[in-house]
Formats: structure tokens, sequence, C-alpha cells
């Protein structure tokens, strides 16, 4: 029977050409063999930046809210949705900013709401 050390050495020996390891490191040469692609030609990982974060007019912040309110709006935007009204927090925030800097401007505040509310004056009795 033949000696197990004798054939690792044997395969490493055929996996290298016939050439012991020390002399193939020398005579490897130091060049790449080719060049990898460039970053524009190369596939992205992951999804297409589309969203908000890829969007230079859009700028991330955070702030602070009562998990309450937090909660309730999640209600609110739910129900929307049911409705077909997809709005998310950010944009929510965006409109509110915006009615808010237009009242501060000095527009009337209750049209501004209507603008952002899909609920009317007339829904319900409520006046926004």
């Amino acid at each position: 029977m033949t000696d197990p050390t004798d054939l690792f050495k044997k395969l490493v020996r055929d996996a290298s050409g016939g050439q012991g390891s020390a002399h193939r490191s020398e005579t490897q040469s130091t060049t790449p063999k080719s060049t990898p692609p460039s970053t524009s030609e190369t596939k992205r990982r992951g999804r297409p930046a589309t969203g908000k974060r890829s969007d230079p007019n859009w700028i991330g912040r955070t702030y602070y809210i009562r998990k309450e309110t937090d909660l309730d709006v999640e209600d609110e935007l739910l129900q929307l949705k049911r409705q077909g009204i997809e709005i998310d927090k950010s944009e929510l925030v965006e409109e509110l900013l915006n009615a808010w800097l237009k009242w501060r401007q000095g527009e009337d505040s209750n049209f501004l709401m209507s603008e952002i509310s899909p609920r009317r004056k007339t829904d319900k009795g409520e006046n926004f």
C-alpha cells in the first residue's frame, strides 16, 4: 500500500505543473493576468438606488416624537392606504413643514391643511 503523504505530495506536484512549491513561487509573474473591469462596467450589488436616500433633493434628518404619536400616525397612514392613498411618514412631514412655512409667511392655514389631508371640510364635520 502507498504512503498517504506520498499521494498528497504527488497531488500537490501535479497541481503545480510538476514543479515544487518553492520553485513555482519564484517563477510566477508579478503582473496580474487580467485587469479587473472598471467600476462603471461592473454590476452593482443590491437594489437600484431609486429611493429618497439616493435622491439629492431629499436630506435625512432625525427627530424625536412620542411613541403614542408615532403609533397613531401609523394607524392613520394605514387607513389612508386602505382607501388607496399612499403617503409615507417622510412625505407627511414634508407636507406639514411646507404648510407651516406657508402659514408663517401669511397664507391661510385652513386652506393649507386641506391641501395635505384627503379629508375635506365636509367630511365628518371636521374643519381640516
